[in-house]
This record gives C-alpha cells, structure tokens and sequence, in this order.
C-alpha cells in the first residue's frame, strides 16, 4: 500500500513540474546571447540551464549530462533532486536559445 501511494506522490510532483518547466517560457530569463566568437562548450551549456532554471524558480532540478548534436547545439539532461533524468533542453550554439524537450523556446534569442 505504502509503495502505491510513494508512486502516486511521485507521479503527481513529476507532471507538476512538467507543468511549471512548460509554463516558463513566460518568466523573466537571466540568460546572454552566445558570443558568434565563442564556440559554446559543454561547460557553459549547462551553466546557461543551471541560471535558466534558477531563474524560472526550479531550483530543485539542476543540469545534469551534457552532449553536443549533429549540429553544434547541446543537449542537456535536467535530473530532479535525486539525481534521476527529469526532461532534457537544447541549448543552440548559435545564440543560446534554450529550447524545451517538446521544442518550445525558453531562452530569450538576445
């Protein structure tokens, strides 16, 4: 019985914070257009999404693993407090953008 309920609980705060990632295209966003100079590193792409996250009051997912696509742009993994993969964003190598798993756009294009 206990396990059903830790299972419903866990379910129910997961879609609530999907809800809040796909409302937070709205929020205010801390984020700087990619300088065309800099290649954008795996580093700065997830630094870009721990201060998106931050800034959209997600406070408890934070950037997990990071890799680069096909063209340039990094797909980075947003794990929950526990550690486990929560959704991903894209981050585009050429202005920063930060788009969502579902391909809304997050990040302000500078």
């Amino acid at each position: 019985m206990i396990r059903i309920l830790t299972v419903a609980a866990t379910s129910f705060v997961l879609l609530a914070g999907a809800a809040n990632i796909a409302s937070a295209g709205t929020a205010p966003n801390a984020l700087i257009a990619q300088d065309t100079a800099k290649p954008l590193t795996l580093a700065a792409a997830k630094h870009q999404v721990t201060d998106w996250l931050n800034a959209t009051g997600h406070s408890v997912l934070h950037a997990g693993q990071a890799e680069f696509d096909r063209q340039g742009n990094v797909k980075v993994e947003v794990d929950n407090a526990s550690g486990t993969p929560y959704t991903h964003v894209l981050v585009h190598a050429a202005d920063g953008t930060i788009t969502d798993a579902r391909g809304r756009v997050s990040g302000n294009r500078g």
